[in-house]
């Protein structure tokens, strides 16, 4: 029976309505902090109570950016022993970066959680991150100007096409959390990083973001896979676009196509795909190539996102420019936020390439 406990029974009703793999383990990202611990004794409950705790594997990485994250890494680990659930510690290695140091500890820990999810059998990683961190994203966004992300941190987000990264507590509070431990006598460990204020979201966290609240997310995050499904929708329309998988070209009908809804994502998709993109290119760079589309005289090309694109008659041909040296796939082959998963499938399906597994999530998380 679920706890009536005020956090425990709703994240517990979050955690019911995950997908989980029945074959495979579950990783829980243990950083040690509030949040992540808050999350282990979460998630140790709700599966303990159905005799499932030893699908469980607790995953630590140690950044070594400070002198005392090695012990405070073991320390992740003896509030693991006293449950009984199998952690492992992994490092990252090497030079750091002087600048960008946080996005790329980042790409790092998704690369070291994702190594250790795959040594166990697990699918699916569970990670921390708050409705807090959630509002200090956003904030962060914002200063760089609108766009798809002002949707937020995705509640759920493949890594790799193979590892889903779910949060279940995207909708509570840190204090909330906090409080909880703090109520059964669980400490947990404050990183000092956290109060420094070199970092950007570190600074972003004394301003005024509790205003945010999950429903504001929700409808962002509501309209965000709108736009996507619109977009795949248009994707898989044969008498708008055509793809040839071999040489990695597009061609675009655009009569039509530019004034209906979700047609800037599904450029941006088609672009970033042809091109090689790691991202999906600004937003206003793609509504100046999708005036070329609409207005451009036949025998006019114009270059953006590492693609050549050239008006003929009334199609678009698509095609990689010729300076353009990347190689590998694209940005939803690195990282697809659950949000987007119909158009990233709609592309993969017209361009006869894999599929995506699909999110173990239908909504957002509250």
């Amino acid at each position: 029976m679920l706890s009536t406990d005020r956090l425990t029974a709703p994240v517990w009703r979050t955690l019911s309505s995950i997908q989980f793999d029945p074959r495979s383990r579950i990783a829980i990202a243990l950083s040690g902090g509030g949040d992540s611990t808050a999350l282990l004794r979460l998630a140790y409950a709700y599966f303990d109570a159905r005799g499932e705790a030893g699908r469980l594997v607790a995953v630590t990485v140690d950044h070594g950016l400070r002198n005392a994250s090695a012990a405070e890494a073991r320390l992740a680990g003896d509030v693991c022993a006293k449950l009984g659930i199998s952690h492992e510690i992994k490092e990252w290695r090497g030079e750091k970066p002087a600048t960008g140091l946080q996005a790329a500890a980042r790409d790092a820990r998704y690369r070291l959680l994702a190594e250790a999810a795959a040594a166990h059998d697990c699918s699916t990683i569970l990670t921390g991150h708050t409705l807090d961190d959630q509002a200090e994203t956003v904030a962060m966004r914002g200063k760089r100007g609108a766009g798809r992300g002002l949707s937020g941190i995705a509640p759920a987000t493949l890594y790799e096409r193979r590892t889903w990264f779910v949060r279940p507590l995207i909708g509570r509070r840190r204090s909330e959390l906090r409080d909880w431990l703090s109520g059964m006598g669980q400490t947990w460990i404050d990183d000092p990083s956290n109060c420094d204020m070199r970092f950007e979201r570190v600074r972003v966290r004394g301003e005024d973001v509790a205003t945010m609240d999950a429903e504001t997310f929700r409808a962002a995050f509501e309209a965000r896979r709108a736009e996507a499904r619109n977009a795949a929708s248009m994707l898989g329309d044969d008498g708008l676009w055509r793809f040839d998988s071999d040489a990695r070209t597009a061609e675009l009908q655009c009569d039509f196509a530019p004034a209906a809804d979700g047609f800037v994502l599904a450029l941006s998709v088609v672009l970033s795909w042809v091109g090689h993109g790691a991202y999906l290119p600004p937003v206003p760079l793609v509504e100046k190539v999708a005036a070329f589309c609409r207005e451009a005289a036949p025998g006019k090309r114009m270059t953006a996102a590492g693609c050549l694109l050239s008006k003929v008659g009334g199609r678009v041909r698509i095609g990689r420019e010729q300076r353009n040296r990347r190689g590998g796939g694209y940005g939803y082959d690195h990282l697809l936020p659950s949000p987007d998963f119909d158009v990233a499938q709609a592309l993969a399906d017209r361009a006869g390439e894999p599929g995506f597994p699909s999110p173990p999530i239908s909504g957002y998380l509250d």
